[in-house]
């Protein structure tokens, strides 16, 4: 595969985008208590492309689309978070995540990962395992999904995006999740306005009629509104190979 490239093409479609900064103040959702004036432009939902390569939908199925709040960033307290997306049926053939650090005037790509969609579960994640975070630093990441690795047409590149900032554990935060278990560890975390900590503590539960509760009222919230992601449910199966590559 010509990766390199590829990820000219890439950078060409995703690092013109989401350089400005976007306040949204005062928000709150279910169960959340984020901070105000926090949020980032973004793309949560990849447009079909008109070509060899697309999505095969059900009736009111999601296309593309990245799990993550309508101000298009999420905190987390972890050195090496892991992201989310719900994957639909398609035919494309390579995956290409891509993350980016940011100031409010410029990004600088720090890592990419390219990997093979064949197989890839419907509720995907991805966690930078060879990449920390910096704290209180703005990061976006960039999902692309490839049609020909080989003739990388720019027209037949899909991609979703979002934004993850890294910050300290509040000291009432760890004393809580020190004796907490399952839910009550979302809890906690949605409470302190960590979306990727909760959500990935979410995805870990057993199902069960209160997780499936909790994932629905999250995803159809009023400032997150991923309403048809509400009946789709990550589970701690969901898994990922990847290949890191140098930026």
């Amino acid at each position: 595969m010509q990766l390199q490239s590829l990820a000219h093409v890439t950078r060409i479609i995703v690092g013109v985008l989401g350089l400005g900064l976007m306040l949204n103040a005062g928000l709150a959702w279910a169960d959340f208590v984020p901070p105000s004036n926090l949020g980032r432009p973004g793309n949560r939902e990849g447009a079909a492309t008109r070509g060899t390569c697309k999505f095969d939908l059900a009736e009111k199925e999601p296309g593309l689309t990245a799990l993550i709040p309508r101000a298009n960033i999420g905190l987390t307290t972890a050195a090496n978070p892991t992201v989310f997306w719900y994957l639909p049926k398609n035919n494309y053939q390579v995956g290409e995540m891509m993350l980016y650090k940011a100031t409010e005037t410029e990004q600088t790509l720090v890592d990419r990962t390219t990997f093979l969609l064949e197989g890839r579960p419907t509720l995907d994640r991805f966690t930078w395992a060879n990449q920390t975070l910096a704290p209180n630093q703005d990061y976006r990441w960039v999902l692309s999904l490839i049609c020909d690795p080989a003739n990388p047409d720019p027209s037949q590149i899909v991609y979703v995006e979002g934004w993850v900032r890294r910050v300290d554990l509040a000291p009432n935060v760890q004393t809580a999740l020190a004796n907490a278990q399952g839910l009550n560890r979302f809890q906690i975390f949605a409470k302190a306005g960590l979306w990727y900590d909760a959500l990935t503590v979410l995805a870990k539960q057993p199902t069960s009629a209160q997780v499936r509760q909790e994932w629905a009222k999250l995803l159809t919230a009023e400032t997150v509104q991923l309403p048809t992601l509400g009946r789709y449910l990550l589970t701690s199966a969901t898994t990922a190979t990847t290949k890191t590559n140098n930026p």
